[in-house]
C-alpha cells in the first residue's frame, strides 16, 4: 500500500507539473510572439521614417513631388503605428515610457520635414538645405537611437523568454517521465488488484441479484396494494358523488312537492292577499328547488358552476309566466365557479330581482323584455345585473325598478338580506331616455361572493 500511495503521489505531482508547465509555456509563447511583433513594428517604423527622410532629400535634389509620398504616408499613419506599438508593450512600463518619449521627437521630425518642403516650394533652397543639415539630421538621429533602444530592450526580453521556454520544456519532459514511471507502477498494482476485484465483483453481483429479486417482490406487493387502495378510493368517491347528487335531487323533489302543496292551497284560496302571499311563497320554494336540482358539485365537492344553477332558475321563471304573457326573459350567465353553499342564496336573489321586474315593470297586457347578466367582465368581483324596458323607477306603483320590492315588503327584505350576505353594493338607474318607458337597471356588486373563473 505504501508503494501504491507513493506512486499515486508521484503521478499526481507529475500531472500538476505538466499542467503548470503547459500553462506557463503557453504564457511564454504568447510573450515571445508579442516580443517578435514589437520588434517587427519597430523595424517597420524605422523603415518608414528612413523612407520619409530619403524622399525628402530626393525632393530637395530633384524637385520631384512624387518622392514626397513616403513622407505623406508617414504623416498619416505614424500616430496609429505608435498607438499599436504602445498597446503591444502595455505590460512593460519602461517600454511604454520610451514610446511616449519617442512620439514628440517623431512629430518634431515630421514637422521639420514639412517646414523644409515649404521652404523649398517658396524658393528658399539654401535655407531648406541648412534646416535639413542642422535640425533635421539631429531629430532623425534621435529617432533612430530611441527606436534602437526599443529594439535592444525587446531583444533582451526575447533572449530571456527563449531561455525560460527551454527551462519549461525541460521541466515538462521531466514531469512526463515521472508521470510515466508512476503510471507504470500503478498499472502493475492495477493488474494485481484486478483479480481480487473480479472475484469480489462476482460475489457482489450475486448479492445484488438477490436483493433486486427481493425488492421487485416488495414493489409488486406494494403496487398491488396501492392499486387496490386507489380502486377503493375511486369507488368511495363515485359513491360520495352519487350520494350528494341524490341528496340534492331529493331536496329539490321535496321542495317541488312543497311547491305543489302550495299550488293546491292557492287554488283553494279566495282572499286576494292570501292568493298573492301563496304565489310568492310558491315561487320562492320553486326557485330553491330548481337550484338544488342543478347542484352538480365540482371535483372539490365544494363548488358549482353558476351558469347551471342560475340558468335553471331563470328558465323555470320564464316557464312559469302565465300563458299568453308577452314578457320575454333573456339571460347571460358566465361559467363562474362559486361556493356550493352560496348557490341557493344567489338563485333566490336572482329570482326575486327577475320576478319583481316581470310583475311590476310592465303595465297589464304590455310586452317587454327582461335581461339578466351575471358576469365578472374584468371586475374584481362578480356582479348581478337585471334590466327591463318597463315604466321605470317613477312609474312603478311599488316604487322599485327591476329587482326592488316596495319598502317594507318581503321581496325587499329578501333582496336586502341576501345582498348583505354577499356584501353587495346595489345601484339603480334608468336604461334609456324615454319618458313613457325609461326602463330600470339594478346592478349588485357581489364583493363577498367566493368564486373562481371556470376553465
Amino acid at each position: 500500500m505504501i508503494t501504491v500511495a507513493l506512486s499515486f503521489l508521484l503521478l499526481l505531482a507529475s500531472v500538476v507539473l505538466v499542467v503548470r508547465s503547459t500553462s506557463e509555456g503557453r504564457s511564454v509563447d504568447r510573450a515571445l510572439i508579442r516580443t517578435l511583433d514589437v520588434k517587427r513594428h519597430v523595424a517597420e517604423l524605422t523603415t518608414e521614417l528612413t523612407s520619409a527622410e530619403s524622399g525628402q532629400r530626393g525632393y530637395l535634389f530633384t524637385g520631384d513631388a512624387d518622392l514626397l509620398a513616403p513622407l505623406n504616408v508617414a504623416r498619416r499613419e505614424i500616430d496609429e503605428q505608435l498607438k499599436g506599438l504602445r498597446a503591444l508593450v502595455s505590460d512593460n512600463p519602461e517600454q511604454v515610457r520610451r514610446i511616449d518619449e519617442l512620439r514628440p521627437v517623431i512629430r518634431a521630425r515630421l514637422a521639420a520635414a514639412d517646414k523644409v518642403v515649404e521652404l523649398y516650394r517658396q524658393g528658399n533652397v539654401e535655407e531648406a538645405a541648412q534646416l535639413v543639415r542642422t535640425r533635421g539630421q539631429a531629430l532623425m538621429l534621435d529617432c533612430r537611437l530611441r527606436l534602437a533602444a526599443l529594439d535592444d530592450a525587446e531583444s533582451r526580453l526575447l533572449i530571456d523568454r527563449q531561455e525560460r521556454l527551454a527551462e519549461i520544456r525541460m521541466q515538462f519532459s521531466a514531469s512526463v517521465t515521472a508521470m510515466l514511471v508512476a503510471g507504470g507502477l500503478l498499472a502493475v498494482f492495477a493488474l494485481v488488484s484486478m483479480r481480487r476485484y473480479t472475484k469480489t465483483l462476482a460475489i457482489s453481483r450475486e448479492r445484488l441479484a438477490k436483493y433486486n429479486s427481493e425488492l421487485e417482490t416488495r414493489v409488486n406487493e406494494r403496487t398491488t396494494e396501492l392499486a387496490r387502495t386507489t380502486e377503493i378510493a375511486t369507488r368511495e368517491r363515485i359513491r360520495a358523488e352519487s350520494l350528494l347528487t341524490d341528496v340534492n335531487h331529493r331536496v329539490g323533489n321535496h321542495l317541488a312537492l312543497v311547491s305543489a302543496f302550495l299550488t293546491m292551497q292557492l287554488r283553494a284560496a279566495r282572499h286576494p292577499d292570501a292568493i298573492k302571499a301563496l304565489e310568492a311563497a310558491r315561487s320562492r320554494v320553486q326557485t330553491i328547488a330548481s337550484a338544488h336540482r342543478k347542484l352538480r358539485l365540482g371535483a372539490d365537492f365544494a363548488s358549482v358552476r353558476a351558469s347551471e344553477v342560475l340558468g335553471a332558475v331563470i328558465d323555470d321563471i320564464a316557464a312559469g309566466l302565465p300563458p299568453g304573457d308577452l314578457i320575454r326573459i333573456h339571460h347571460q350567465v358566465d361559467p363562474i365557479e362559486i361556493n356550493a353553499r352560496d348557490a341557493v342564496s344567489l338563485g333566490v336573489l336572482t329570482s326575486e330581482l327577475v320576478m319583481n321586474a316581470a310583475r311590476h315593470a310592465f303595465p297589464a297586457g304590455a310586452s317587454g323584455e327582461v335581461h339578466v347578466i351575471f358576469s365578472l367582465d374584468g371586475a374584481r368581483a362578480p356582479f348581478l345585473e337585471v334590466t327591463d324596458n318597463g315604466v321605470g323607477l317613477n312609474g312603478n306603483k311599488h316604487d322599485f325598478g327591476a329587482g326592488q320590492a316596495a319598502a317594507g315588503g318581503l321581496g325587499s327584505t329578501i333582496i336586502d338580506m341576501v345582498s348583505r350576505q354577499f356584501r353587495g353594493r346595489l345601484e339603480r338607474s334608468t336604461t334609456r331616455d324615454d319618458t313613457a318607458r325609461p326602463g330600470t337597471r339594478v346592478r349588485i356588486e357581489l364583493d363577498g361572493l367566493h368564486f373562481s373563473a371556470a376553465g
